[in-house]
């Protein structure tokens, strides 16, 4: 009786549970999240850093879409733009020259450290340039 009522247990068990929604948020099999995202907006600038856990391995792709309306920054050659935790920094460059938006291809991360705990990040865009903004990124 109690095999039976075992079998009935998992049976229903597999049931629920195969028919339950699935979050956008999965979790690998360690309990962290296979992708975070972090976005920040504020007059000038709409920023979406994503961050992909593949088994050990960390990726990460940015957009940056600019809605101020600066024509001087629109013909910078390049922005530098960074993005900083306590524990440390991704850096890289964009141009707005042929587009207000810019998205990075998804790329490998060597050294990052996979950001699921943290709440917010700093995005800072111009970092020792004539034009120097940052948002704060907060995780979704």
């Amino acid at each position: 009786m109690k095999t039976k009522f075992k079998l009935l247990f998992l049976i229903i068990m597999v049931l629920f549970l195969g028919a339950s929604n699935v979050n956008a948020e999965n979790i690998s099999f360690f309990g962290r999240a296979k992708s975070i995202i972090f976005k920040g907006e504020n007059q000038n600038w709409l920023v979406v850093h994503q961050m992909f856990l593949i088994g050990t391995e960390i990726e990460y792709e940015t957009k940056i879409k600019y809605n101020g309306n600066d024509a001087k920054l629109k013909n910078l050659p390049s922005l530098y733009y960074s993005i900083t935790d306590k524990n440390g920094e991704l850096a890289g460059t964009f141009s707005l020259k042929n587009s207000n938006v810019f998205q990075s291809e998804r790329m490998e991360c060597l050294g990052c450290t996979y950001l699921d705990k943290k709440k917010e990040i700093t995005f800072i865009i111009g970092e020792g340039e004539d034009y120097e903004e940052s948002l704060i990124l907060k995780k979704e």
